[in-house]
């Protein structure tokens, strides 16, 4: 029997995927595959819903003449496209890739390996006519940052050779891309490189960068971000993003959410020696010996070099220089990753142990240094591996650029359909209302972050409500954004669209969650909405099911009820990306929505989402019974009863959680005061049960 997923403009990437490998494989296949059962592979296909997390294992199974569906949210080419970190980002929020250049042999195979696209990667950017290029949304590129970066042009000074634009192998790469975005004009563009290119040649290279693209006709906007905000590395690149002029494009970096720096620790991409790691079909035993639980002994250093490393480090102490190894540490966060890795690694050491010589990471775990999925192949040497991935980008930095600049790149209208008829003093054709205002930050704390595009069918829906674009709606959405504190906290100022009603509006939900939540779903019902209580089955907890024999006062009690828990619960998950924060458990019918202040003890931020943390049924239990709570920097805290107990339950699942940062939301980041009230209040070491 042939199986048959319906998957429409809005179905995500993953279901897309397993829609496509059903073709082609069986069901027992992929699980075998993925390395699931294949009733997980069954529950997939009866509930078309798939887990992000398998997307790149599903792309696997494509061959690259089976091309993605054409309902891609927005079309882009990879240039300079190395093993693909920046198209993985763009890819996963539903962009199609339709051209890709990479002339490195090595890079095309891992590329090739990991993208099954429909098209075959294209060697040497400067022999491609720009004609030749198929039209696209979004140019990206990490155009070659050798001849800019400070050990590039180190290297080149010693060799006597050029650098930046002088170079001409490299650096005028660049004015490839310029001819590329002339011709086809895109909509945008994303290019990264080194920290170093603003510095390079007192900023005149720069200068040349930034005239060039504006000659084009573009806005640009620039930002050094380190990677030390994403993964337990300090990698500090530039990302220069470009809109159309003639599109009057609002985007400010400002409303880009940066997690704390030193969150991410080497702990995360380290090989488990526990007996936890897992056991990757296409690694083997290549890296990690899974019969002894260790890392293969390959990758510790000899003595040899050990010494010479240690003598080179004194020798250089001595001088006053400050060259030598880096050693790390579970909670490290290590040295930049660079292509020379492969020589001897010093500048990422880890310690295995007093007297026991120190290691190189392996390339999985340089892979994961960079943000890469375990899921993403390595088919090369060492050697390689090592170089490619020293020059990839940051996988999890792109895709928070991607989803900055995603609500300005989908801005396609859905086609007609019948219109509603609505009450005058909602509609508006020029500046935005309060009741406007109210109904879009309402639908603002319910959607994840990387849902606020002008596709989204909740979007779409407000936007015929009150009588503007969808567009308009998406880009409201990020002004509102960029006035959560979670952002502002850091110093650094709120999007220019942001008005001072806008900023009015968050601060009057702050004062009255409870009230502004109840006051837009009756906006929604008197204006012919559905009310999202209808909507959403999976929030209809049994503590709020509304008998059909109440009536009058009671079901109106009732009603209010479950509209403001289905807000908090909406938000809250929203906030966390549907997973939760201690285990990255992401099936919603198994997570909760729960208060870090119990819901009986501070009416006022019933409804914050600040103060909720999208947990599973049995952390949350745990949580709420004072078992487990956070410290201000959000790591886990077990109580001493746990710590004593010894059932094979507790020591598998809730005391590997002692001292882990849990996943930090993207919004409403858990207020520090409703942490220490959780903690004086509710956990068991700080009193004492009655």
């Amino acid at each position: 029997m042939t199986t048959v997923l319906h998957t429409g403009p809005d179905t995500d990437l993953a279901t897309r995927y397993l829609s496509s490998a059903l073709r082609l494989h069986t069901q027992a296949e992929i699980a075998t595959h993925l390395g699931v059962t294949a009733r997980a592979v069954r529950h997939w296909v009866v509930n078309e819903e798939v887990p992000q997390k398998y997307v790149f294992g599903l792309q696997r199974l494509l061959p690259l003449e089976l091309p993605l569906a054409d309902n891609a949210a927005f079309s882009f080419i990879d240039l300079f496209a190395g093993i693909g970190g920046i198209r993985m980002a763009f890819e996963e929020l539903g962009g199609q890739c339709v051209f890709t250049s990479e002339w490195d042999s090595y890079a095309q195979k891992t590329y090739v390996e990991n993208f099954p696209s429909g098209h075959t990667p294209n060697g040497d950017i400067t022999k491609i006519d720009a004609a030749d290029i198929p039209d696209h949304d979004v140019l990206l590129g990490g155009f070659p940052c050798q001849p800019f970066s400070i050990a590039g042009v180190s290297k080149k000074n010693a060799l006597g050779r050029a650098h930046g634009f002088a170079d001409e192998t490299q650096g005028t790469l660049f004015f490839d891309v310029c001819r590329i975005i002339e011709k086809k004009q895109p909509r945008a563009f994303l290019l990264e490189n080194v920290k170093n290119l603003m510095s390079h040649d007192k900023g005149r290279t720069f200068d040349v960068i930034k005239r060039s693209l504006d000659d084009l006709g573009y806005d640009i906007h620039t930002r050094i971000i380190d990677g030390a905000h994403f993964v337990p590395q300090h990698r500090e690149r530039i990302m220069i993003v470009g809109f159309r002029k003639a599109d009057q494009i609002s985007f400010d970096w400002n409303a880009l959410p940066l997690p704390a720096k030193g969150r991410r620790t080497m702990a995360e991409i380290l090989h488990k020696t526990d007996g936890s790691e897992a056991k990757l079909a296409w690694d083997g035993d290549r890296f990690f010996n899974h019969a002894k639980g260790q890392v293969d002994s390959k990758y510790t250093l000899s003595d040899k070099l050990w010494a010479y490393l240690q003598g080179y480090a004194a020798k250089h102490k001595a001088a006053g220089n400050g060259f030598g190894f880096g050693l790390v540490y579970p909670d490290s966060v290590a040295r930049t990753l660079s292509a020379r890795y492969y020589k001897d690694g010093s500048e990422i050491l880890v310690y295995q142990g007093e007297g026991i010589n120190p290691r190189r990471l392996t390339p999985r775990e340089c892979a994961r240094l960079m943000g890469f999925p375990d899921s993403f192949k390595i088919p090369v040497s060492d050697t390689q591996a090592y170089r490619l991935l020293a020059n990839a980008a940051v996988v999890p930095m792109i895709a928070a650029t991607a989803k900055l600049m995603l609500p300005l790149l989908t801005t396609r209208e859905p086609a007609a359909t019948a219109s509603v008829v609505l009450p005058e003093n909602i509609m508006s054709s020029g500046r935005w209302t309060k009741d406007q205002l109210k109904l879009a930050f309402h639908l603002y704390c319910q959607l994840p972050f990387g849902k606020l595009d002008s596709r989204n069918p909740e979007i779409i829906e407000l936007a015929k409500l009150i009588g503007r674009t969808s567009g308009a709606v998406a880009m409201k959405l990020c002004n509102f954004a960029s006035l959560d504190p979670a952002i502002t906290s850091t110093g650094r100022k709120g999007l220019d669209g942001a008005s001072n009603l806008d900023r009015e509006i968050w601060a009057d939900f702050h004062s009255d969650w409870e009230g502004l939540a109840l006051e837009c779903e009756q906006l929604r019902e008197q204006f012919g909405l559905i009310p999202t209580v209808d909507r959403l089955e999976e929030a209809k907890t049994d503590d709020f099911q509304i008998p059909d024999d109440f009536t009058g006062e009671t079901r109106r009690v009732f009603t209010e009820q479950r509209i403001k828990q289905n807000f908090f619960r909406r938000a809250v998950l929203a906030s966390y990306r549907c997973r939760c924060c201690m285990s990255g458990l992401s099936e919603p019918r198994l997570l909760i929505a729960s208060h870090i202040v119990p819901w009986s003890k501070d009416k006022a931020n019933r409804l914050n989402p600040s103060n909720g943390l999208c947990l599973s049924a049995i952390h949350d239990r745990a949580f709420d019974k004072g078992l487990i709570t956070l410290s201000d920097d959000w790591k886990i805290v077990l109580s001493e009863e746990l710590r004593k107990r010894d059932e094979p339950f507790i020591q598998s699942v809730l005391k590997p959680l002692e001292g882990r940062v849990i996943e930090i939301p993207e919004r409403f980041v858990p207020d520090p005061a409703f942490l220490q009230r959780h903690r004086a209040e509710i956990f068991l070491d700080n009193h004492s049960v009655k």
